[in-house]
């Protein structure tokens, strides 16, 4: 069996398993805040001759289901880690009031869609997107084969 590793933990894995990693992270609780800004990404796998504008597509219509007052703001090409993406702009409502976020999704090797999601309550966003901005420009890819 393969081995998962991260920095404090690891373990064996079925080979035929698919890795749905989930990696978080977010700005600590503040007095007064029910919401601080996080980004998490994910990964999935691409279906058949899908291509990632229709796994886009595709997000853009379970997020306006899923999500109270959904209100997509803008849909754009862009690249991420030096590959070709998709970045989806939407704001919706949550328990703890208005959100602003920014779905970024690539494809990756192996059809692996790589997603970022940029979540910040809507009172904050002006101020996130810029760190925003920084943590996504950032992002590297590891060629297949190479070493992480």
């Amino acid at each position: 069996m393969p081995r998962y590793e991260q920095r404090d933990v690891s373990f064996d894995v079925p080979r035929h398993w698919e890795d749905k990693t989930l990696v978080a992270f977010a700005e600590p609780p503040t007095s007064g805040r029910s919401a601080t800004p996080s980004l998490v990404m994910t990964r999935d796998g691409l279906d058949g001759a899908a291509s990632l504008s229709d796994y886009a597509d595709q997000q853009i219509a379970e997020l306006a289901q899923r999500l109270d007052a959904f209100e997509l703001v803008g849909r754009d090409d862009c690249t991420i880690g030096g590959m070709a993406a998709v970045s989806v702009r939407f704001r919706s409502k949550a328990a703890g009031g208005p959100l602003e976020q920014r779905l970024v999704m690539t494809l990756a090797h192996r059809r692996q869609v790589y997603c970022f999601t940029a979540t910040a309550p809507k009172v904050d966003a002006a101020q996130a997107d810029p760190l925003f901005d920084r943590m996504l420009a950032s992002v590297r890819f590891t060629s297949p084969g190479e070493d992480a």
